[in-house]
């Protein structure tokens, strides 16, 4: 085998290697992809949920606040508001 054939040979056989690598990598990205597709959708859903849970939690405070400010009026002998209308 001359020179110039093994060198084409040679080419040849990194051609092959770094078509190998670039489909491994085009697979790992499409993985990639979908797992993080996987990820905005999860964390969404999560996002919809702890807003949720906030919501509740500030409409519990809103009324404790709110039974407190009366009962402190009560003991200091103030006549209770009547409670606000929602």
């Amino acid at each position: 085998m001359t020179n110039l054939e093994q060198a084409v040979k040679d080419l040849q056989d990194n051609l092959i290697v770094i078509s190998e690598l670039e489909r491994r990598q085009s697979e790992l990205l499409r993985i990639h992809s979908e797992r993080l597709v996987l990820i905005e959708a999860e964390s969404a859903e999560y996002r919809l949920r702890t807003d949720k849970h906030f919501e509740h939690i500030t409409t519990n405070l809103e009324e404790i606040t709110d039974k407190l400010n009366r009962l402190i009026g009560y003991v200091s002998g103030e006549r209770p508001s009547p409670p606000p209308s929602n």
